[in-house]
């Protein structure tokens, strides 16, 4: 990872290990013209959501959001300013001013969707569980007396809160490293997940495997509602990042595998 890390120095990328930074003062815009002014994007993510963000061996944030995040600045000429926010806080942080767009594995929903802009999808992922190799879940039905984790107002949470029946042990935790955690030290018996992260998890152990797919999630960029300007851009951005190939290339590098048919989840 040490090519992304020299990619971030010479970009002059500054992050934050704090949950958010001061909000923007009342009334600044936080349109397409006003980043380009200060000269800085600002982004909310996660540093404890492999692959999608995490801190590597330099101590460095890296990971596809990160590198999504990473590629729209150098095409705005503007330096990079991660600020690190847990699931439950991306919207509230967003929405708050502490940042000027959301990637951080921002699966789309109805729900969310009243409260914020999504760009066209960056990556479509599918629910899971990950559980021991030994295990064998098929349906919902196989979660009964089971502890099942989840990231606490993710996706995943919202998912099995509504799907999971009577007599199903859900847990939740902050962050999904500590979720994965849990997994490997056998605190639940499985943990619900993109397969992407499953990914990361197989990759590095055989001691784990996916059981039965739950639902398609399509991730987007997060924007704050009426900042067409903004979205404009980032979807005619991450359109001619996939017209370039470099989407695909951050989505073999951190995730595994292309959403070779990406383009059919554009609206």
């Amino acid at each position: 990872m040490k090519h992304l890390s020299t990619a971030f120095a010479a970009a002059g990328v500054t992050f934050a290990l704090v949950s958010v930074y001061p909000a923007m003062a009342q009334g600044e815009a936080s349109s397409l013209d006003a980043i380009i002014a200060k000269g800085k994007l600002s982004v909310c993510t996660s540093f404890s959501t492999p692959p999608y963000g995490i801190t590597d061996a330099d101590l460095k944030p890296a990971g596809f959001d990160i590198a999504v995040a990473n590629l729209l600045a150098r095409d705005l000429a503007v330096e990079l300013e991660l600020v690190d926010v847990a699931s439950q806080a991306r919207i509230p942080s967003l929405n708050g001013g502490n940042c000027d767009v959301l990637i951080s594995s921002f699966g789309v929903t109805a729900e969310r969707a009243k409260t914020v802009w999504y760009s066209v999808p960056i990556y479509v992922d599918t629910q899971t569980v990950i559980a021991p190799s030994s295990t064998n879940f098929s349906s919902y039905e196989d979660l009964v007396g089971k502890n099942i984790g989840v990231t606490r107002g993710s996706t995943n949470d919202t998912l099995l809160t509504e799907n999971a029946l009577p007599g199903t042990n859900i847990m939740r935790f902050e962050d999904a490293a500590t979720g994965n955690q849990a997994l490997f030290s056998g605190q639940v018996d499985g943990l619900v997940s993109g397969t992407a992260a499953a990914f990361t998890i197989t990759k590095e152990t055989d001691q784990f495997k996916p059981q039965f797919p739950m639902r398609t999630s399509p991730m987007g960029v997060g924007i704050r509602k009426g900042e067409t300007d903004l979205l404009q851009w980032v979807n005619t951005e991450i359109m001619l990042l996939w017209n370039s190939g470099e989407l695909q290339a951050a989505q073999q590098e951190w995730i595994g595998t292309v959403n070779e048919d990406l383009h059919n989840y554009w609206f």
